[in-house]
């Protein structure tokens, strides 16, 4: 805790808006690890190696979002996240450092930037190449599972300890075909689920691990999508397409199917919740229910435009933004013939 809150001291000292946003981070904020600690050390060293291109970096990070109503800087979280998963080397490569190596598997101890003193005198090589900074390249590093959250050892013990016999005999076939980590993600699902057929002895460490999880928890994962761009990575990351009846946010967020409906309610929950005015509009072509209509959602811009944030028909993508609601019906039917348009969807979800 007193090391945490010395290196905010020093961050702040150096870019005030970039510390009190770091402690907002769920990571600094209610899981003061040691892991969150060694990040944060990282993450000093690696501001005093490049001060102006990681404020200009953070700059770009902070964008994303309505700061005044997201609960923190997401493309932040995700810097921190990379340094907390040992990838020294990427975090360096966006600010386009170089000589920083990704940790030693083979090595007990933590792995550590150099500090800024050690490289005084070598500027060339601390800044040899061009930052490497997009949205895109800090997601596809960051958003990619979980860390460890469960012993290797510990997950074989809660699978021997199963209380149903069909449970074992599943988890038995998975733990051929998956690695550990993924296995520990099935355990989370299926206590979410069906608690009881987990021992009683294990719950206490499950309930810990989900906690601490990155993606399991809904609000955690909706505090995290927090702009248009965000919604639409995590939908062509996470969703798979499904032609079954719409079900809701939850629901979608937990089985992670989806059709345009489901995919519109979930983009207009999160962006409403971000802070954006939101649109739900539907068109439809043909009077099959399936193939003759499509849903999509997205945000009403100040100068009174609209922004496509959920267009899915299993990839996203953002467009417009569009001010003639003539124009984003025809990007909504592929240009094809209108036969009706409304706001709203055509079949809404019996739940929400």
């Amino acid at each position: 805790m007193a090391t945490i809150n010395r290196n905010l001291f020093h961050i702040g000292k150096l870019n005030l808006l970039l510390a009190d946003e770091l402690a907002k981070l769920p990571e600094i904020r209610w899981f003061k690890t040691d892991a969150s600690r060694l990040a944060l050390d990282n993450l000093l060293n690696l501001y005093r190696l490049a001060p102006d291109r990681f404020d200009h970096m953070f700059a770009q990070m902070n964008t994303i979002g309505m700061p005044e109503h997201r609960f923190f800087c997401s493309p932040l979280q995700a810097l921190f996240w990379i340094l907390q998963d040992e990838k020294l080397n990427v975090s360096s490569m966006l600010l386009g450092l170089d000589g920083v190596k990704e940790a030693d598997v083979n090595s007990d101890r933590p792995p550590r930037l150099p500090a800024a003193s050690k490289l005084a005198g070598d500027q060339s090589r601390s800044t040899r190449t061009e930052p490497d900074y997009t949205l895109k390249k800090i997601l596809d590093a960051a958003w990619n599972g979980e860390p460890r959250l469960l012993p290797g050892a510990n997950i074989h013990k809660i699978i021997h300890r199963l209380q149903a016999d069909t449970e074992t005999q599943e988890y038995e076939l998975l733990a051929k075909r998956h690695t550990d980590r993924q296995l520990q993600s099935y355990i989370m699902d299926d206590f979410m689920t069906k608690k009881e057929v987990f021992s009683v002895n294990d719950w206490e460490a499950i309930e810990k691990a989900i906690k601490r999880s990155r993606w399991k928890l809904f609000q955690m994962v909706a505090d995290r999508l927090n702009s248009p761009e965000l919604i639409s990575y995590y939908m062509n990351k996470y969703f798979y397409f499904r032609k079954m009846p719409a079900h809701g946010v939850y629901f979608t967020f937990f089985q992670k199917t989806a059709q345009c409906t489901d995919a519109a309610y979930f983009a207009q929950f999160m962006l409403a919740r971000a802070g954006y005015k939101t649109f739900m509009r539907s068109v439809k072509w043909d009077e099959d229910p399936w193939d003759g209509l499509h849903t999509g959602a997205g945000i009403i811009l100040d100068d009174g435009r609209y922004l496509l944030v959920s267009n899915y028909t299993g990839i996203n993508s953002l467009s417009g933004p569009f001010a003639d609601i003539d124009n984003l019906d025809q990007t909504l039917s592929c240009n094809k013939k209108i036969i009706g348009r409304k706001w709203g969807a055509y079949y809404p979800p019996r739940y929400y």
